[in-house]
């Protein structure tokens, strides 16, 4: 998942179950599941069992358990680890990792923040060994927690670079945070005091981050807004919930955060980090940090928590959004303030709540106020009010939004106004102390209401396109130089739109589209122009996708794929399931960074155990040996560090005994996958010479796989890849080449590379894992991104051996109307032998269906390859179509296939 700056709240809990610390006697302060009341702050040790978890919160990040500790009052609620490594590349204890509003009415959590951790120089990590709980708030006053630890080398950062020794040695700190949170605020104070225990002078650089999940926040800077900027320091850190979601800032009581050298080099591994300074400590001496965390409704918010503490007077505003003409509330409407209507002066933004109202606190000047409600421009289609599945979260959580995907309960949805265009401005003067009111109108949205159905009639998963007919949205009342910092939609495209199930329901901008409605790479696209969408109606439209290729038991497999569960997904794992149906993919497997996920409960929970068959796998990410995905798990513990997953940073071994470690963590026989193997992967770290087909560096390669990534999303590397295969096959190394689409968004499609495998089978459901076991390694597969490639040689698939000294390999070409798909090329031994453009496509979509007779005096392999030139359109990132079969192998003489170079 994608970083985002915040800081760890670096609190203790006790290591064990509730029960268990009790009985040593430490203060277990008060009990989480009681609810704060306004006036009140609590803090306490999350007891277990089913009412302990009811002390807990659901959301993409979710993690908290027994043993941690809640810290709370009826507007926020943190989750602090409890001592020990437990889980993440921030595996220290005492960091927050769970941080939400209080949510009412059995709204369902939204936590986004994964780790929040103290760093000193990108190399050592508090590490929490002692909590005390100061204050549970029981006597009206704040909640007080005191953590105190010592820097520990950063496991992880140092096994990527696998050193031995830390690249900082222990700089003797001893760390005390204290916490307090007021009743009644929206931020936790955050007191860290650190001390030189040493006897010799030291030189900290401590920084403070996190990673948070970029699939549902998006950054937001003071005076920027939402715009793209370029600053050596920043007065606070702040992350805004793309809809609807909390904000979460960070913010220094005095001065602003800095960027440097290190920042940069931390993005370049998804890590955010804020510098706060060089700081030089002699021995015994001490220096004291004083920050705040906040989680607000709305950017607003957030900022006058800071305006006040540090001194700024503020004036009070309260205000409603209304329809026009009906005068209905507008709930979840943005309303942004910039002073005097200035690009650089933007102050942020209030979200209305259910009844349209909004409050605001702002510094006195002038002040210029729009109402915004646009569309997302990534919308899935799934039941309002979902939350979002967490592989860490609590079971009964995970329960939760399961019973609402499958329709068995419902939840309120997060306010967010959708499809409004902005309102008029409105011009403000504001005084400090004062109270005032405003009032703003929002036209009402114009909704779609779109089916996606094969010509059968049967509705379809799909995803849509959706571009303004002029090119450009209608005008809007922003002014252009605002509308990057206030999130105003601007260019061709209108927006995505995917369904899992042919159902689309949108609430649009009003104005005339172009709609294009696609599935895979079986059924032709299909598109409509000039669709006049009107305010406060409803448009129904019906778009049939027609099937021109039948299925022919071969299944598309996609053996790459993350979500939310990776440090560098952006897609919530609903999103993924449903993005995958949408595309056509029967076979997805899932492959999250570095920890073991299962996604099969959530897709018979969405309704998709029809139409694919998910298959659970890792990531392993090495940082000098390159990426390997295995799969299929046997299980994923979520008691377990990482769910299970080999932490190899703590490992310092060969590429060999590397593979070796992954196959026992996953269990069972799995299948070993090289990916992207030079861009950059094993062969470009080991060095491999395609020529001598040998390693510069041993060490750091095997040949102890199944199965590599031949094409990889695109064909950008395609032909570096290609010319190592066929090094393989020209020395006998025989393995099975796949296409995957290596997907971490939604706009990059599922199975923008996949595999065809043969299976003898049209129903994915139905495919039993050992079956398509032996197919992989038997290497029954073409690998594919649009094109359609049918290979064989009588009853000899791709992957099979051949007898004799003639042969006659047929091959079909196939795609619908929408796909060119180029040049056919065969080749033998590496050698091109026949070259072909191909121009013209027959009604049952055949570009070319015939056959070639080779004959050779000694055994070869042989690979058909289709190569276009013309892209396959937006929804397909512009990718060139492709297609290459696995190698068919002749054994001239029967005794045996030998490879042309042995």
């Amino acid at each position: 998942m994608n970083a985002s700056a915040l800081l760890p709240v670096l609190l203790l809990a006790c290591p064990g179950p509730a029960e268990e610390t009790g009985s040593q006697g430490i203060d277990m302060g008060a009990d989480p599941s009681v609810l704060a009341a306004p006036g009140e702050a609590r803090a306490g040790v999350v007891r277990s069992g089913d009412d302990g978890e009811a002390a807990l919160f659901g959301g993409i990040s979710a993690e908290g358990r027994a043993g941690d500790v809640k810290i709370y009052n009826h507007l926020v609620q943190f989750i602090v680890q409890a001592p020990g490594h437990r889980h993440g590349y921030v595996n220290t204890g005492g960091g927050v990792i769970d941080a939400d509003l209080v949510r009412q009415d059995g709204a369902l959590g939204r936590d986004c923040l994964e780790d929040a951790y103290l760093a000193f120089s990108m190399a050592r990590l508090f590490d929490a060994t002692s909590v005390q709980i100061i204050a549970d708030g029981s006597d009206g006053g704040a909640a007080v927690v005191r953590a105190v630890g010592s820097d520990q080398p950063w496991g992880w950062f140092q096994g990527m670079f696998e050193l031995e020794d830390p690249m900082v040695e222990e700089l003797g700190l001893t760390i005390e945070t204290s916490y307090t949170l007021p009743p009644d605020s929206y931020s936790l104070q955050l007191s860290t005091t650190l001390t030189n225990s040493g006897d010799d002078t030291i030189d900290l650089s401590p920084q403070e981050g996190a990673w948070a999940s970029g699939e549902d926040l998006l950054p937001w800077a003071p005076g920027h807004g939402f715009a793209e900027h370029d600053e050596g320091s920043l007065p606070a850190l702040i992350f805004t919930g793309r809809q609807g979601e909390a904000t979460l800032s960070l913010w220094p009581t005095e001065g602003e955060y800095g960027t440097g050298v290190l920042t940069s080099l931390a993005a370049e591994y998804g890590v955010a980090l804020a510098e706060l300074g060089s700081l030089e400590l002699g021995p015994g001496e001490s220096t004291t940090l004083v920050r705040h965390l906040s989680v607000a409704p709305d950017t607003l918010t957030a900022e006058a928590e800071r305006w006040q503490a540090q001194g700024v007077e503020l004036a009070s505003l309260s205000g409603q959004v209304l329809e026009t003409d009906t005068g209905e509330p507008v709930p979840g409407a943005r309303v942004h303030f910039v002073e005097d209507g200035q690009p650089g002066a933007v102050a942020g933004f209030a979200i209305t709540d259910s009844d349209g109202a909004f409050e605001a606190r702002l510094p006195a000047g002038g002040w210029s106020a729009w109402a915004v409600g646009h569309a997302e421009l990534e919308q899935v289609q799934l039941p309002e009010g979902r939350g979002r599945y967490a592989p860490f979260a609590a079971s009964s959580l995970n329960e939760a939004q399961l019973d609402l995907l499958r329709g068995d309960a419902e939840a309120p949805a997060l306010p967010f106004a959708m499809g409004r265009p902005a309102s008029e401005a409105a011009e403000l003067e504001l005084t400090a102390g004062d109270s005032s009111t405003l009032e703003l109108q929002l036209a009402p949205p114009a909704r779609l209401a779109l089916e996606l159905e094969d010509d059968e009639g049967a509705p379809l998963p799909g995803v849509v396109e959706l571009l303004w007919t002029a090119g450009t949205p209608p005008e809007s009342q922003v002014p252009e130089e605002l509308r990057d910092a206030l999130a105003v939609p601007t260019g061709s495209r209108a927006g995505w739109a995917w369904t899992p199930d042919g159902s689309l329901d949108l609430a649009l901008l009003p104005g005339n589209y172009s709609i294009v409605a696609s599935h895979d790479w079986r059924h032709e696209q299909t598109s409509q122009t000039g669709v006049e969408l009107s305010a406060g109606t409803t448009t129904q439209l019906e778009l049939v996708l027609q099937r021109v290729l039948d299925r022919d038991g071969w299944l598309a497999m996609d053996a790459h794929l993350h979500g939310a569960p990776s440090f560098d997904g952006a897609l919530p794992m609903e999103d993924r399931l449903a993005t995958c149906a949408a595309t056509g993919v029967d076979l997805p497997v899932l492959t999250d960074h570095d920890v073991h996920v299962d996604y099969r409960d959530l897709a018979s929970a969405m309704g998709l155990e029809e139409r694919l068959q998910v298959i659970p796998g890792v990531e392993v990410t090495t940082m000098m040996r390159g990426h390997f995905n295995v799969y299929p798990l046997q299980a994923a513990d979520p008691g377990l560090p990482q769910g299970g997953a080999l932490q190899w940073w703590e490992e310092r071994v060969s590429t060999s005994d590397l593979f070796e470690l992954i196959r026992q963590t996953v269990g069972g026989e799995p299948l070993l996958q090289i990916n992207h193997p030079r861009t950059p992967g094993m062969l470009a770290f080991a060095g491999y010479s395609p020529s001598s087909g040998e390693p510069d560096e041993p060490d750091s390669f095997s040949w102890d796989f199944e199965t590599f990534e031949l094409l990889n999303s695109g064909v950008k590397d395609l032909e570096d890849v290609r010319t190592d295969w066929f090094s393989f096959l020209d020395l006998g190394q025989i393995h099975t080449p796949l296409g995957v689409s290596d997907s971490h968004y939604r706009f990059i499609p599922c199975g923008l590379g996949r595999t065809d495998v043969f299976l003898d089978s049209d129903d994915p459901s139905k495919v039993q894992l050992e079956d398509l076991w032996d197919a992989l390694l038997a290497g029954h597969v073409v690998v594919a991104a649009g094109t359609t490639l049918r290979v064989a040689a009588g009853e000899a698939l791709p992957g099979d051996t051949v007898t004799g000294a003639e042969l006659s390999l047929e091959v079909q070409v196939l795609t619908p109307g929408w796909i060119e798909p180029g040049t056919l090329r065969l080749y033998q031994d590496g050698e091109l032998i026949h070259e072909e453009l191909l121009t013209e496509r027959s009604a049952d979509g055949a570009w070319f269906d015939g056959s070639f007779a080779l004959q050779s005096e000694q055994d070869a392999w042989y690979v058909v390859e289709v190569w276009g030139e013309s892209p396959l359109g937006a929804a397909w990132r512009d990718a060139a179509p492709y297609a290459v079969s696995n190698a068919i192998f002749q054994d001239v003489q029967g005794d045996g296939w030998a490879a042309p170079g042995s």
